[in-house]
């Protein structure tokens, strides 16, 4: 996997190297075609070396065509020379005059299979490509290719433990390579959709979900119309219905891609706008009107069960939301949910484990008291309900402030008097005791024994 920056270290000037890359290629190929056409090029390449002059960086360029062109034989190299002879190729094409005319050709070739080593194939050009990433510098737009190189190896392959590694590397540095590379739009949300591709095969939704929400924020106002956009955006909207642990769908409304459904596939639409804000009556009404397999190609036609499952959920975080008094009757859930009252603890169960409300049962009483509810929405109408919730505090607070001035009116009141009675009745108390000190008749002293002591 991508690490700290490393040099690629191979002995030997340009000409020798690429003549002996040649007959090497030669050699698997079982011709002797490319030693033979690079021979003419190489020949003012070793006087400019001998002469230690400058090198002609075109006629290098020259060569390396020829040279990164029949490369793909290297896929059919024996197993312990496939490693070795990419980096002997990969070390020729950096003295090109622009890297990237090359490189991303030679990841195409370590993309697809190597023949000779089915079964260690896919591990010996992930070791090359994150050869290759380390030896360029951490800004080098090159790493872009061979990225997209190895996460296309990856999903191949089907490798859980390539796939975790190559998982914590974006986690952390993912943000810094897009920045550093200077990619434009088209370019990073190619990057993404290869991730979601590879995460989809991995079997990590969360993963695939996230980057495919941020492929479609790449996507020009312009282009949000297109067809591109359009698949891009049904399919991230898809997953996010189908998927049992999205229930945020703000990010999706936002996407000016998923916008243009409103036009361009209304139904779709129309059942987000449902999952966003409504209840499960909207829905039962949508799919008594419209069947799922019907919607964008049948995107949705296996996922009914987990879409009403879905809404349920969503439904009585709605109620739980909307209520002023925070109690809600198992009755009340049991009828919105359509679902016997027996299974309202269930389902008030699944709503908390997702985190879209708070609470506490009472079996004793049959109601559900709300601690906190997660609101759906939020607009006018949400902007109201917390309008008059705080006035209801407001209320409670100013009845409490009051209860507590008027008895701290009625301390001033009746304490001051009663205190300063107190102090009086001290004050007589204190004088009897003096007046009886003196009446009080004074005992005679007693006599001292003092003892004599002699010098």
């Amino acid at each position: 996997m991508p690490a700290p920056t490393t040099t690629l270290l191979i002995e030997g000037s340009f000409s020798e190297l690429a003549d002996e890359f040649a007959q090497y290629i030669d050699a698997l190929r079982k011709e002797g075609s490319l030693q033979a056409e690079i021979a003419p090029l190489l020949e003012p390449l070793r006087q400019q070396e001998q002469s230690e002059g400058e090198p002609d960086l075109k006629q290098r360029d020259e060569v390396l065509k020829k040279l990164v062109g029949a490369a793909a034989a290297l896929n059919g190299a024996p197993e312990k020379e496939i490693t070795p002879s990419y980096n002997l190729l990969v070390h020729l094409v950096q003295q090109a005059s622009d890297l990237d005319v090359f490189l991303p050709r030679i990841c195409t070739y370590l993309a697809k299979p190597i023949t000779t080593s089915p079964q260690f194939g896919p591990t010996l050009a992930i070791s090359i490509l994150t050869t290759i990433f380390n030896t360029l510098s951490s800004n080098d737009s090159s790493r872009y290719h061979v990225l997209l190189a190895i996460v296309a190896v990856i999903r191949q392959s089907g490798s859980g433990y390539a796939f975790e590694a190559l998982k914590s590397q974006l986690a952390s540095q993912l943000p810094t390579w897009l920045a550093a590379w200077e990619l434009d739009e088209e370019e990073i949300k190619k990057v993404h959709l290869a991730i979601a591709d590879a995460a989809t095969a991995a079997g990590d939704d969360d993963l695939a979900q996230s980057h495919v929400l941020k492929a479609l924020q790449t996507i020009p106002v312009a282009d949000a119309g297109k067809p591109v956009a359009h698949d891009l955006a049904v399919r991230a909207l898809a997953s996010a219905l189908r998927r049992p642990n999205v229930f945020d769908f703000t990010s999706l409304t936002a996407s000016d891609a998923v916008q243009a459904l409103r036009s361009s596939d209304s139904t779709l639409f129309e059942l987000l706008e449902i999952f966003t804000s409504d209840t499960l009556d909207a829905y039962e009404a949508f799919v008594s009107a419209t069947s799922l397999a019907s919607i964008s190609g049948g995107v949705l036609a296996d996922a009914s069960d987990a879409l009403q499952t879905k809404m349920r959920l969503l439904t009585l975080t709605s109620l739980a939301a909307s209520t002023p008094s925070r109690s809600l009757a198992y009755s009340a859930i049991a009828s919105a949910l359509r679902v016997p009252s027996a299974d309202v603890e269930m389902w008030v169960i699944d709503t908390i484990r997702a985190g879209l409300v708070e609470g506490k049962l009472s079996q004793l009483r049959q109601e559900f008291l709300v601690h906190r509810a997660t609101y759906r929405v939020f607009g006018e109408k949400q902007w109201a309900e917390v309008q008059g919730r705080l006035m209801v505090w407001r209320r409670s607070l100013e009845g409490v402030l009051s209860v507590i001035r008027s008895e701290r009116e009625r301390f001033v009141r009746e304490g001051i008097p009663a205190a300063s009675d107190q102090e009086n009745a001290a004050a007589k108390n204190g004088d009897k005791a003096r007046s009886g000190d003196r009446r009080r008749p004074q005992q005679a002293s007693q006599p001292r024994e003092v003892e004599a002591v002699g010098e």
